[in-house]
């Protein structure tokens, strides 16, 4: 993602990657323990840990775990991660809310009318998106198109906080770092795929927060996700599942008159 917050330094921790986790390990061998492998929970967690220890005060996370809410993993590695990262470190956490019908996502329910005491619909949720469900921590972010139209396959659930451009994305290539809009083609006869999804989007709105960040240093962390949420486009429900509390508008999260709010997140302890 370019063309958000381009005097931002950025930290890149690579804590996904084939080239660092083992190949078909024999019985007995250390590598096969999931501790060591890359692309976990408990590798996110650390990337976490390490991102805030350097000093970041914005924490994008573009990779998604989905899990049935009958059977979740343990994720108290990656929730104490970001408890610190969030109220110990002042970070703001940002992750990407998952694209339906990738790696195990699928919407939840939007909303039960016969159960107006849970607007958000949490009791009714049957995949589990994280680290985004980490909500008091995180801001989750949903995809919307050109139009700002929700993406069908942005996916739903309680924790969503806002929603940005998901498509017609431009970043830099990894090979040569010139701009890019496509995945380039992974096999012969294949042509390349654009860009989309809440990876982007999320990438999307850290950028804001290091906007609001910069010119509001006073800020915490959980007031700068308060500015950014109150001065987003609301969708017709005032909030929803697909785009939380609506469409980021960078101008307004900069210029508007927007009380602060508490500094940290509820139930939050130091």
């Amino acid at each position: 993602m370019v063309g958000v917050a381009p005097n931002a330094t950025i930290i890149s921790i690579r804590q996904s990657s084939r080239a660092f986790e083992p190949v078909n390990p024999g019985p007995g061998d250390p590598n096969s323990d999931e501790k060591v492998k890359a692309g976990t929970l408990n590798t996110v967690a650390r990337a976490v840990v390490h991102a805030a220890n350097m000093g970041a005060k914005v924490i994008n996370i573009s990779v998604t775990a989905c899990l049935p809410a009958s059977a979740p993993a343990d994720q108290r590695a990656l929730g104490a991660a970001l408890w610190y990262a969030a109220t110990v470190k002042d970070a703001v956490v940002v992750a990407a809310a998952g694209n339906d019908g990738e790696a195990g996502c699928n919407n939840n329910p939007m909303y039960d009318p016969l159960d107006p005491s849970d607007p958000r619909d949490w009791h009714q949720v049957k995949v589990v998106s994280s680290p985004s469900w980490f909500s008091d921590y995180v801001l989750s972010v949903g995809a919307v198109d050109a139009t700002g139209a929700a993406l069908d396959k942005s996916m739903t659930g309680p924790w969503v906080g806002v929603a940005a451009p998901g498509t017609h994305i431009m970043g830099l290539s990894p090979q040569g770092g010139g701009p890019v809009n496509a995945y380039p083609p992974s096999r012969p006869g294949e042509k390349n795929m654009p860009f989309w999804g809440t990876s982007f989007s999320a990438a999307y709105v850290s950028g804001v927060a290091a906007l609001v960040r910069a010119k509001f240093p006073d800020l915490s962390a959980h007031q700068v996700i308060n500015r950014i949420v109150q001065s987003a486009h609301n969708p017709p429900a005032g909030v929803d599942n697909k785009v939380g509390y609506g469409l980021v508008d960078p101008v307004a999260a900069l210029t508007f008159n927007i009380p602060p709010g508490d500094r940290m997140p509820p139930g939050a302890q130091t």
